[in-house]
């Protein structure tokens, strides 16, 4: 298939079917303006697609190119991120294992340490776990699970970066 989708493109459930990876930027615009239309609208359209939209999203955050910092480092994209995980706990069923999106995804909710490997070119992330959020993920997960008859990969999913 290697269908891709970029953005708020994403009109109906059909086109989620019928794509591999759905590539979704926020704006440094968006960020900073607490904007959340596109995302609730790409959301809501992958909460209708279900198991169809299972580790299809790739989450980025555009404008930040030349920060040196991680995206969990920067307390923009940390508050961007809770106020999207606030709305919809289940949201790492629908993002990607690639690149470790889930992972970093989560860590911008959660403490974490960072250990330089060779400098700063390699970072190993140490994710430290806030047990309200990983409770309330992992109850979201597997409401979504039961919704959409899907608990068995719902549970897989937590597993990848819990």
């Amino acid at each position: 298939m290697n269908q891709f989708i970029f953005d708020d493109n994403i009109k109906n459930v059909n086109e989620v079917k019928n794509v591999d990876m759905i590539f979704f930027s926020v704006s440094k615009r968006e960020l900073l303006n607490k904007e959340y239309t596109r995302i609730e609208k790409n959301i809501k359209i992958l909460n209708e697609a279900g198991k169809l939209a299972k580790g299809k999203m790739m989450l980025t955050f555009d404008g930040f190119d030349f920060d040196k910092r991680e995206i969990y480092e920067i307390p923009e994209i940390r508050e961007y991120v809770k106020n999207v995980w606030d709305k919809c706990k289940h949201i790492f069923y629908f993002l990607t294992a690639l690149d470790n999106n889930r992972s970093i995804i989560f860590a911008c909710l959660n403490d974490f340490e960072c250990f330089s490997i060779i400098g700063d070119i390699k970072r190993q992330l140490h994710i430290i776990f806030n047990k309200e959020i990983k409770n309330k993920t992992i109850e979201g997960m597997l409401k979504f699970g039961l919704k959409i008859n899907d608990v068995e990969d719902a549970r897989r999913i937590i597993y990848t970066f819990i």
